[in-house]
Formats: structure tokens, C-alpha cells, sequence
């Protein structure tokens, strides 16, 4: 069977944000770990938002969020269980209408983190 594509340009559109943003950052993998994100603000305020993870790598997570994140901005993410518990810092970002696709690289290494990376 053969697949015939009229429009190349329609299936880079098709990409979600997420996906570009993760092909920058070669050797991510797909997963599906429901997090809440934690984001400090002055005054004692913050903002929270439940998301999940759905790519990663030995230091890196990629999700998308409504949460006002910007490059270099630092935020905590934590699962339901506790088992991941880390700090993280945005690295990469793609905007769309309706949400951001983030990067965040872990601050320090995360202990029971599902992905190891070599030293």
C-alpha cells in the first residue's frame, strides 16, 4: 500500500508542539506520568497545575502547560505518590493557542527517577 501525500506542508502542521519541541532534545522517551507543577511566586503565592509527563530523559521532562512559564524559570514537580519529588528549570518552550510546550531540565539528579542516564 502506498501512502500518497497531497500536502507535505499539512503534516508539519499536524505536529503538536510538544512533538517539535522534543525532537530538539534527541533521545527522549514517551511516557505518561500524571504531575503536579508547582510554580513560586512572591507573597507566599504560587501556581499549581495537574499536567503530566509525556516524554522524558535521564534529566529532562517535556509537558504541556497554561501555567505562565518562561525561559530559565523555576518550578517543582511532584507525582501523586511522592516518588518523584524534583526542581526543575525550563530549558525550551513552543507556544501555542492553548498551552506551552515545555522542557525542564531536573536541578540536581532525581533519585527513583524511571530514567538513568550514563556517566
Amino acid at each position: 500500500m502506498t501512502l500518497h501525500v497531497e500536502n507535505p506542508e499539512l503534516l508539519l502542521q499536524e505536529k503538536s508542539g510538544l512533538q517539535r519541541l522534543v525532537e530538539l532534545f534527541p533521545g527522549a522517551t514517551p511516557m505518561r506520568i500524571p504531575i503536579c507543577v508547582l510554580v513560586p511566586r512572591g507573597n507566599g503565592q504560587g501556581l499549581e497545575e495537574k499536567t503530566g509527563i509525556e516524554y522524558g530523559t535521564s534529566r529532562m521532562v517535556f509537558f504541556e502547560s497554561r501555567l505562565p512559564l518562561e525561559m530559565d524559570d523555576s518550578f517543582h514537580l511532584r507525582n501523586s505518590d511522592g516518588s518523584l519529588d524534583a526542581d526543575a528549570i525550563v530549558v525550551g518552550l513552543h507556544f501555542s493557542k492553548s498551552c506551552r510546550a515545555i522542557a525542564a531540565r531536573f536541578v540536581t539528579e532525581v533519585r527513583n527517577w524511571i530514567l538513568r542516564g550514563g556517566h
